[in-house]
């Protein structure tokens, strides 16, 4: 019994390994950015999300606010919102089980759909600029709505980040609440948080 039980063991782990591997030879997804194709089942799927576990290493932060329509006064629910970024070193971390286009992003990724007032939460960590300090330290988003195309937001950029230059900042497709520039600050929980409303395009 014992020996069966080792050969069925050995066999799943078996078997694990070599979808992983025949993900590995499909070629990636010719968007470099999108990630809607990657999201769990809209069962698993909450107005909230954290992407960076506990023992994930850096500085722990909160980025919430809504999402709307493009006229910017109606709320969106159940977009889907897509979030990737580096770790605390600068880069996309690999886990070794990325499929789709985690083979980009890395594991420090997730998916939420926003609730009936379009509000959106993510928790996770304050990520590093690449190596190369060629731009701030950011979060990637992008959206989805319901029946829809999922566009590019710009980034989460943080103020007082010595890397945004004067340009960065004229080149921002939002301003106002929908700016990608936050601040983070300690809220009443005693949390890093920012705040940022985001907009469906036409």
């Amino acid at each position: 019994m014992r020996t069966l039980l080792s050969y069925v063991g050995v066999s799943i782990v078996s078997l694990l390994i070599v979808a992983a591997c025949a993900d590995a030879r499909q070629p990636l997804p010719a968007c470099e950015w999108c990630g809607a194709a990657d999201a769990p089942p809209d069962d698993q799927l909450t107005c909230q999300v954290l992407i960076a576990p506990d023992e994930e290493p850096g500085e722990r932060i909160v980025l919430r606010g809504r999402v709307f329509l493009p006229d910017g006064e109606t709320p969106a629910p159940g977009v889907l919102v897509y979030a990737y970024h580096t770790d605390a070193t600068g880069v996309y971390p690999m886990r070794g089980s990325e499929t789709g286009n985690g083979r980009r992003h890395g594991a420090l990724r997730g998916w939420l759909r926003t609730d009936a007032e379009g509000r959106y939460e993510i928790r996770t960590i304050k990520p590093a600029p690449y190596p190369t300090h060629t731009e701030p330290a950011h979060v990637h988003v992008t959206l989805t709505p319901r029946g829809g195309q999922e566009h590019w937001v710009d980034e989460f950029w943080f103020e007082g980040d010595p890397l945004i230059t004067e340009r960065m900042r004229a080149r921002l497709e939002d301003t106002g609440r929908f700016a990608g520039i936050v601040r983070l600050e300690t809220n009443e929980q005693g949390e890093l948080a920012a705040e940022r409303d985001l907009r469906l395009r036409r």
